[in-house]
C-alpha cells in the first residue's frame, strides 16, 4: 500500500477519534447541565422545615402544612417506637402561626429498660394514642432574619401505665431564628420545657430541662433539598439522662403542593434512641 495512502487513512483515523471524543465530550457536558446538581435551585421558604424542630423556627408557613409522618426509633437498651399521624400548621393574619403534632404509638420495652427516669419492672408491648402537642408562635422579626417566638402545650392523651406517655401536662416556652443565604438556610432553636411529676410506673420527678437546636436547609435543585439537623434536650425526669441526637434528610417536590421527607439520625447520648428513621408525604398550600 502507497505511503501517502496510508497517511491519509491515519489523518483520518485521528480527525474521527477527535470528533468522537467531542461528542462525547458534548454528551457528558448535555447530561451534566440537565443534572439535578447543576439544575434551577428552588429558594428556600416557610415551606421548608426540620425534622425533630419543625415548630421551633423563626419561619411562618406561608398558608398551611398537613403532613403524615411515620417515625421510627431503637434503643440500645432494648426496646423500639413507632409512630405514625399528622403534624398539622396553619398560618393567621401574617405573622402567626399554630397546629399541632397528633399520633399512635406502638411501643415496646424489656423489662429492667429505663423509661422517664425509671427501671421498668415489666416489659412493654402494645399500641394506643399517643400525647398531643399543640403550639402557637409569633414571628417578631422578618426580612434576612426571621425571629418567632412562641410556646406549646403537651396534654397527656397517652396511657401512662401502659408506657406510652406520663400522664401530666408539659408547657414550653421557644424561641426560633432563621437566617438564609442563597446556598443554605441556618435554622436554630432555644426553648425550656417545665413538666410535672410523672404518673407512669415509678412516679419520677419532673424536671425543668432546656432544648437546644440546629440545623440547616440545603436546595440542591428544583425538586431536592437536604435536611441536617442536631437537637439537644436535658432530663426530662429525675434519674433519666439528656437527649442528643443528629439527623440527616432529604425533601423532594415533585409538585408546588406536595413533598415527600425521610431521613434518618443516631444518638449522641446514652439518654437518645441509636438509630431513627422519619418518612412522611406532605401536602402543601
Amino acid at each position: 500500500m502507497p505511503t501517502n495512502l496510508k497517511s491519509t487513512r491515519s489523518v483520518g483515523n485521528g480527525v474521527l477519534h477527535r470528533r468522537a471524543g467531542q461528542v462525547a465530550m458534548g454528551a457528558v457536558l448535555i447530561w451534566l447541565s440537565a443534572s439535578p446538581v447543576n439544575a434551577a435551585i428552588r429558594p428556600i421558604s416557610g415551606n421548608h422545615r426540620l425534622f425533630e424542630r419543625f415548630v421551633e423556627d423563626g419561619a411562618i408557613v406561608p398558608r398551611g402544612w398537613i403532613e403524615l409522618k411515620a417515625a421510627y426509633a431503637d434503643y440500645q437498651h432494648g426496646g423500639r417506637d413507632l409512630i405514625g399521624g399528622p403534624v398539622v400548621a396553619f398560618r393567621f393574619g401574617r405573622d402567626v402561626e399554630a397546629g399541632f403534632i397528633a399520633g399512635v404509638l406502638d411501643r415496646r420495652r424489656s423489662s429492667g429498660t429505663p423509661l422517664y427516669g425509671v427501671s421498668l419492672r415489666e416489659g412493654i408491648d402494645g399500641a394506643g394514642l399517643a400525647d398531643l402537642a399543640l403550639y402557637g408562635k409569633y414571628r417578631a422579626l422578618r426580612g434576612p432574619l426571621d425571629l418567632a417566638v412562641g410556646g406549646r402545650v403537651t396534654v397527656p392523651l397517652g396511657d401512662e401505665q401502659a408506657g406510652r406517655g406520663t400522664g401530666v401536662f408539659q408547657y414550653e416556652v421557644f424561641t426560633g431564628m432563621r437566617k438564609s443565604w442563597p446556598r443554605v438556610t441556618l435554622v436554630g432553636s432555644a426553648g425550656v420545657a417545665v413538666r410535672k411529676d410523672s404518673r407512669a410506673p415509678g412516679e419520677a420527678e419532673g424536671r425543668t430541662s432546656l432544648k437546644l437546636g440546629i440545623g440547616t436547609l440545603v436546595p440542591l435543585s428544583l425538586l431536592w433539598t437536604m435536611i441536617a439537623e442536631v437537637d439537644y434536650e436535658g432530663a426530662r425526669f429525675e434519674g433519666e439522662g439528656s437527649e442528643a441526637m443528629a439527623l440527616v434528610g432529604f425533601d423532594w417536590r415533585p409538585t408546588k403542593f406536595l413533598a415527600a421527607r425521610v431521613g434518618g439520625g443516631a444518638g449522641l447520648t446514652d439518654g437518645a434512641a441509636d438509630l431513627t428513621a422519619v418518612l412522611s408525604v406532605v401536602m402543601l398550600f
